[in-house]
């Protein structure tokens, strides 16, 4: 089988050109792919590396040069332009051999662009040709597809949908082609592209497939209102015009397999179950597609690199480490490794629960390091660093890998506290846990094969501490659940046995994570087709109704089911009661209730407080509404989160009030 990788980055095989996980990803699948004796090559973007390239790597130039006009119809709202966007191109080809895998560059005026960084500015969108250089990297792919592997028989391995949506639709009609498309990254499901800009772009690139039908419906109700006004500070959903179209359904209806990183990532990216997005998500075109198509869905899953996997360990000396960054080495090691992002990596809740932790006079040494070009802007993390010396190390240089993996081997534990479910397969993780630190990570789906949930494993035992998944900033649900979790941690090391058993559970189930594991996955799968999928996404509606719980799970809300007045099943679920301005709400696995209203036209939150009551009585919420009402509510929303992080909307619309 001939299998050609395609990203805008694949620079793995020299970690001075790496920028991000998708280029480790390629590089090691590509590798364990050729092993099982197949033939795989590589297309890719040049970035203004040729020098670098044609010195290190002995790059050649190929035959191949294409002169054109790409005509961008981009979006006047955005652009200011009236007419479309021209951008003459001059393509060429080049091609490097790395272990008997063939890597294609190609070059213009616009790849060549961003030798820093690679990807363009978000801040360049409207102002620089630059921000067009993912679309430009798609249709030159096409083209030199069509041009180098004329005729021959090919499976075309596509990653991240916003980098390769016109791909697979470009190559749907040929039968000497097949397209199997990766989601790499969580982001928003209905994430989606100008209309007429990507009508042009087919029609330039000489694509046939139609782009009817992928129009959302949505109900004109108060409660969508609600919805769209609150889900962009979930970062899961995002309002767009009329005349914009999904990418993600352009990759589902016309590649031949859909791959996903892990079980979890594709259970939760093809349901949403337990976020306050799910009731939106149950209206969308996409979700109907998803149902739809589910036979194309497959995971092909990720690994850990053969370095880590390989590594011994034992060679690091724990006490000299610690002591050469100023920690006692008598203390439990907590140790944070990600780029830094305060928001998707959920850092700032974990400087506050540390500090809350020390301040409480608890032992422990915490190892931070939050990756950044530029620094950390955040003081609350200087501010810690230095309230702490002796206890917490501050860290955002780029470093090498010898020396994550001492940091890693003296550390006892590892903290992953993400947010938002951004993260997929979170290689971080798996890496701590080979060098034998327990995981205290997010109980987010993306993550669950890490097994550090017992809701995960499944097993009866997990190989670390779950903290509740989080879709809010600065969320303080966080901060406790993770302090939590730090207490438990520091229970466990108190008891040697306990702690050497769990570490070394961590570590033989993270081993289990190779390349050679993914490679077969996804080999199987392609072998597979076509047409041998079995759909595993139909979701059960009969029988699932019954309970209130239920029915929030399956709906994402409760609305239906007050509608529903089922007296006997209300009696047992969460109590709503609206008096004038006055709202109470009675649930027990309740952690938190928000209340909508509107002000100035726009739904906007509200924290109920917690009701002081007597001992056993838990989860009673109360506040008062502000803003547009008037003393005959017609429409109530409440979002409730549960004390695990799922969420759910409760209330009633108008005329429903029981």
């Amino acid at each position: 089988m001939k299998i050609l990788e395609v990203y805008l980055e694949c620079g793995g095989y020299d970690y001075q050109l790496i920028k991000g996980g998708i280029s480790v990803y390629t590089w090691n699948l590509s590798k364990a792919m050729m092993d099982r004796g197949e033939q795989v090559s590589i297309l890719t973007a040049m970035h203004g590396q040729q020098q670098y390239l044609t010195e290190q790597h002995n790059l050649v130039e190929l035959d191949y040069c294409r002169r054109w006009q790409m005509e961008i119809d981009a979006d006047p709202e955005i652009w200011g332009n009236k007419e479309k966007i021209k951008i003459p191109l001059t393509t060429k080809a080049y091609r490097l051999d790395k272990e008997g895998i063939s890597i294609f560059i190609l070059s213009n005026e616009i790849l060549d662009l961003y030798p820093d960084t690679y990807y363009p500015p978000y801040s360049s969108k409207g102002k620089e040709l630059g921000f067009f250089k993912p679309l430009v990297f798609q249709a030159e792919v096409i083209h030199f597809i069509r041009h180098w592997f004329a005729g021959e028989a090919l499976t075309i391995h596509a990653h991240e949908p916003y980098y390769q949506y016109l791909i697979p639709a470009a190559f749907h009609r040929d039968s000497d082609k097949q397209v199997i498309s990766t989601v790499q990254s969580n982001m928003p499901v209905n994430k989606k592209v100008y209309l007429p800009e990507v009508k042009g772009l087919f029609q330039q690139l000489d694509i046939q497939p139609t782009l009817d039908g992928l129009a959302d419906e949505l109900a004109a109700s108060e409660f969508t209102q609600c919805l769209l006004d609150y889900l962009p500070v979930t970062h899961l959903n995002y309002p767009y015009p009329d005349n914009y179209v999904n990418l993600f359904a352009l990759c589902l209806l016309y590649s031949d397999l859909v791959d996903f990183l892990s079980e979890g990532h594709l259970e939760f990216y093809s349901r949403f179950s337990g976020t306050a997005f799910r009731a939106l998500y149950r209206q969308l075109r996409i979700s109907e597609l998803v149902q739809e198509h589910g036979d194309k869905f497959f995971v092909g899953g990720c690994a850990l690199s053969d370095s880590w996997l390989t590594a011994d360990f034992g060679q690091f000396d724990r006490d000299s480490l610690l002591g050469s960054l100023g920690l006692d080495p008598a203390l439990p090691t907590f140790f944070h490794n990600a780029r830094y992002a305060p928001n998707h990596k959920g850092q700032v809740e974990m400087i506050l629960a540390i500090a809350a932790f020390l301040n409480a006079g608890l032992p422990g040494n915490f190892i931070l390091r939050c990756v950044s070009g530029t620094g950390i802007a955040d003081e609350r993390f200087h501010q810690l660093a230095a309230a702490f010396p002796d206890k917490v190390v501050l860290k955002w240089q780029m470093t090498e890998e010898a020396e994550l993996m001492a940091m890693a081997a003296a550390a006892d534990f590892a903290l992953f506290p993400s947010k938002f479910e951004m993260d997929t397969f979170l290689i971080a993780v798996g890496e701590a846990m080979l060098a034998g630190c327990v995981p205290i990570a997010s109980e987010q789906l993306g993550m669950k094969h890490w097994h550090h949930s017992e809701k995960f494993s499944g097993l009866g035992q997990s190989t670390g501490f779950a903290v509740h998944r989080s879709f809010k900033e600065e969320d303080p649900q966080l901060v406790d659940s993770l302090s939590f979790a730090l207490r438990q941690a520091l229970e466990l090391y108190q008891q040697p046995d306990l702690y050497r058993e769990k570490s070394a559970y961590a570590r033989s189930h993270a081993l289990k994570f190779s390349w050679e594991n993914a490679a077969k996955a996804h080999l199987e799968a392609i072998n597979a087709l076509p047409g041998l999928h079995t759909n595993k996404l139909t979701e059960t509606e009969a029988g699932s109704r019954n309970s209130w719980h239920s029915q929030a799970l399956a709906s994402g809300h409760l609305l239906d089911w007050r509608r529903s007045n089922r007296a006997g099943d209300i009696s047992t679920g969460p109590v709503l009661t609206v008096s004038g301005d006055r709202v109470e709400y009675r649930l027990a696995e309740a952690a938190s209730v928000a209340v909508f209203s509107k002000q100035q036209g726009k739904y906007q939150a509200c924290e109920l407080v917690r009701k002081e009551t007597e001992a056993g009585i838990q989860g009673e919420f109360v506040g008062e509404l502000s803003g547009d009402f008037s003393s005959e509510i017609s429409s109530l929303f409440l979002l409730v989160t549960l004390s695990n992080g799922d969420q759910f909307w409760d209330g009633f619309e108008a005329g429903e009030q029981e």
